[in-house]
């Protein structure tokens, strides 16, 4: 029996104990069924790169079809109706609010890069981003990004656009654990290592998330947030920032401190509470990035679940 076959083996062997667990009182079984989701996610995962021949490696059809579009093509593409169009139109809402009479949406640099077409947007098949299917989506949709960042715009960032949820609204503790068990997933469909210079501790002070051997940062917009607008979007929105990004935009200590201060300005005018404490500076003693990725919509202290991802 080879490995793969084991694994497969395994997997049955989740299914009874899940079946199991799931019998029990509805107290006792909602501490297993998390870090049994989380397992299986990263199973069926791992089987999907171990059974193809290189799955990790873009083939030449693969690239000539792109999973990911700029504006332009959404709004020739895809017909006013269509899900698609929906979500698209909806941040679009969100991130040019001023020009609807409403205060302005903080993160200016994303209003800028929608409007002068730098992003580009991939649609995921359901709003569970750690589903395996939406990771190797959104792994190959990284990939073939990456190449193309650098020519896409000052203001460029790969968005994540899910469908409207179709299970009922969803708390925002459980958005915050289905984004982090796609990290996770992302991780285990990557193929390059961890680079040698960021930590892998997520909760130390220079830790970054890393995915194709390129730290990023994601920032995570959900319905359920209602007190920090600046969070919330009609439907699961993901961010992926390549780091390299901030480098240009603020590439002197005063360009930093002052778009840092602009964005908390306008933060502080749209939210119903103060200023998240997890927001700081890269590298500051005390802080982490793991907590900025994903701010909850209280003003305590953000949390990942897992001490390491590699």
């Amino acid at each position: 029996m080879n490995f793969t076959a084991y694994v497969v083996v395994f997997l049955l062997g989740l299914s009874v104990a899940w079946l199991s667990v799931y019998l029990r009182p509805q107290k006792i079984r909602a501490s297993f069924l998390q870090p049994m989701k989380d397992l299986r996610h990263v199973l069926e995962v791992f089987i999907s790169n171990t059974t193809s021949k290189n799955t990790n490696e873009l083939t030449a059809a693969e690239y000539e079809k792109s999973l990911i579009v700029d504006k332009n093509q959404i709004e020739k593409t895809y017909a006013t109706g269509t899900w698609q169009r929906k979500v698209y139109d909806d941040l679009a809402a969100v991130l040019i609010s001023k020009e609807y009479g409403m205060k302005t949406f903080p993160c200016v640099y994303a209003t800028k890069g929608y409007k002068s077409n730098d992003q580009r947007y991939v649609f995921i098949e359901s709003d569970d981003p750690s589903e395996p299917r939406n990771v190797r989506l959104i792994g190959k949709a990284l990939r073939q990004y990456l190449p193309l960042s650098r020519s896409c715009g000052p203001n460029t960032t790969l968005v994540v656009l899910a469908p409207p949820t179709t299970s009922g609204p969803r708390s925002v503790e459980q958005y915050n654990l289905e984004f982090w068990a796609f990290l996770r997933g992302l991780r285990v469909f990557d193929t390059k290592p961890w680079p040698e210079d960021i930590p892998t501790d997520t909760g130390t002070n220079k830790w970054a998330f890393c995915f194709d051997g390129v730290p990023w940062f994601p920032a995570v917009l959900t319905p359920a947030h209602s007190k920090r607008q600046s969070r919330y979007t009609p439907n699961l929105v993901i961010v992926m920032q390549p780091k390299w990004i901030f480098d240009i935009l603020f590439n002197t200590p005063a360009k930093r401190y002052g778009a840092c201060e602009k964005v908390r300005a306008l933060v502080a005018e749209l939210d119903e509470i103060p200023v998240s404490p997890d927001v700081a500076h890269y590298g500051e003693p005390g802080t982490t990035e793991s907590r900025q990725y994903y701010l909850l919509d209280e003003n305590k202290r953000s949390y990942c679940p897992y001490p390491d991802l590699v």
